[in-house]
């Protein structure tokens, strides 16, 4: 009697472990143990070699990630580096999409082991409901970053192809920033903004120094081969200004028999020569491009002190204008307040283009990089050229992240504190000398910027200057400010 009622008590607790509540519980454990370690669920049901493996291999990840952390937490360029890396990219992506599809597999494999066949409909459903909603929301998710991942590796294989790398100078990178206004209309290429951003290789403190494109005489470096052509300089008269030293120079194989491009050379050897520092890295940036970035991001905001208008000498007749006050600028929009001439003059326009330069810089956050990366991406094929190589964007990425929200100095050489028809380069020289040194805070350091020659005369940097109501040719705010944030 005994034994019987015993083999009556174990068949009730067989039951009710079988029950359909139970079933239900089981079911949703298994899933949620997959969830949270893979492999578990199968350790548990008695697939100890699938399960011990995928337990090993999950910990061995979690122990790799906790080591990387650990080691490379305080070496923010490194990591940022890995980013932006090829070929780090890619073992990424496989890894990534390999990891995801076996914890699939694991995870659908744990469903099967908790027998959802054999619920009752409505749980049946809700299981269901429950794990598809999961393996959606995981494969949606690897799909969008593996994507994003293929995108951001072909933007860098496709704009950042060089491999020179060259190092700071006296402390910082010198970067020749070029606005091209390259058409099918024109011959040659005119660059329409030429901007020296010279950066702190460890802070990332940054100084613009702005060259207008209407600058005469400009001596060129030493050793430039143009220097023995323009001994006195480009001085053959009005046409010989700054931003027609590219075109001049283009076909000038002779000169720059070994270089992909003469003219840019050209320029950057007279640029060189205008301020004293030289220069690292230079990046291109096609106008109608970065059109494209500011409406990929969103806009751009911006307080607009006066109206710009949104037309040509020839196109008079549009009068469309962007009307002052604080407002979000579309990537048309942006473009005609960095290069509106109408009612303006260069050296506006140039204090116009320092202060998009800082507000695109300060409202680039990482979250809406993220968020808008495949547009930024596709126009960033066409926004840019440079020589900047790939091993040196995290360190670039790095002093980005470091300058926000630090104050950037500006020097432009510009009308009144300089004659742009018969520059004192001498003077020119010394005051961005003196905008990088106050910008260290030692205003007594010597070779600031690694300059190609020595420097004399006496600095003119302008008093601080606040931002006022403009007429339209006020926006030279900008141009010589302590911090170009508060100018603007």
């Amino acid at each position: 009697m005994t034994h019987r009622a015993s083999l009556l008590g174990r068949g009730y607790q067989d039951r009710h472990l079988d029950s359909p509540r139970v079933r239900f519980r089981r079911v949703l454990t298994l899933c949620l143990m997959t969830m949270v370690v893979p492999g578990s669920a199968q350790v548990a049901m008695g697939k100890k070699i699938i399960g011990w493996t995928a337990i090993v291999a999950w910990c061995a990840a979690i122990a790799g990630a906790g080591y990387a952390f650990s080691t490379f937490r305080t070496d923010r360029a490194r990591v940022l580096g890995w980013f932006t890396d090829p070929d780090v990219l890619l073992a990424t992506r496989v890894s990534m999409v390999v990891a995801v599809l076996l914890w699939l597999v694991l995870f659908v494999d744990a469903w099967r082991l908790g027998s959802p066949v054999r619920l009752t409909f409505v749980r049946a459903a809700v299981v269901t409901v429950v794990n598809l909603a999961i393996i959606g929301s995981v494969a949606g998710s690897t799909a969008f970053a593996s994507q994003l991942i293929q995108v951001q590796r072909n933007v860098v294989k496709t704009v950042f192809p060089e491999t020179e790398v060259t190092p700071p100078l006296a402390g910082r990178f010198n970067i020749l920033l070029l606005g091209s206004d390259a058409r099918a209309d024109r011959t040659g290429v005119r660059p329409d903004s030429m901007t020296v951003l010279s950066i702190d290789a460890d802070t990332g403190k940054s100084v613009m120094v702005s060259l207008p494109r209407n600058l005469e005489n400009v001596p060129f470096r030493k050793d430039s081969p143009l220097a023995a052509v323009y001994p006195y300089g480009y001085n053959c008269g009005d046409e010989c200004l700054l931003n027609a030293v590219h075109t001049m120079a283009q076909d000038r194989k002779d000169l720059y028999p070994d270089s992909k491009d003469p003219g840019l050379d050209a320029t950057i050897d007279a640029i060189e020569g205008a301020t004293d520092l030289t220069i690292n890295y230079y990046i291109m940036v096609n106008l109608n491009g970065f059109k494209g970035l500011v409406d990929a991001v969103g806009g751009v905001e911006m307080d607009v002190k006066t109206r710009i208008a949104m037309f040509g000498h020839d196109d008079a007749y549009k009068n469309v204008y962007i009307e002052p006050g604080r407002q979000k600028l579309d990537g048309q929009e942006a473009l005609w307040y960095a290069r509106s001439r109408v009612q303006s003059d260069d050296y506006a326009r140039m204090g116009r283009q320092k202060c998009l330069m800082a507000a695109m810089a300060d409202q680039l956050s990482p979250a809406k990089v993220l968020t808008n990366a495949t547009k930024i991406a596709s126009s960033g094929k066409q926004l840019l050229s440079t020589n900047i190589p790939q091993t040196e964007l995290g360190r670039f990425a790095d002093l980005a992240l470091k300058a926000r929200g630090k104050q950037i100095r500006t020097v432009s050489i510009v009308p009144p504190q300089f004659n742009t028809q018969t520059p004192d380069f001498d003077a020119i020289h010394a005051a961005i000398k003196t905008a990088i040194d106050e910008s260290e805070g030692d205003a007594a350091k010597p070779a600031a910027g690694g300059g190609t020659g020595s420097t004399t005369g006496t600095p003119t940097t302008p008093a601080p200057t606040t931002p006022t109501t403009q007429s339209p040719t006020e926006g030279r705010a900008a141009n010589n400010a302590e911090d170009l944030q508060t100018a603007c």
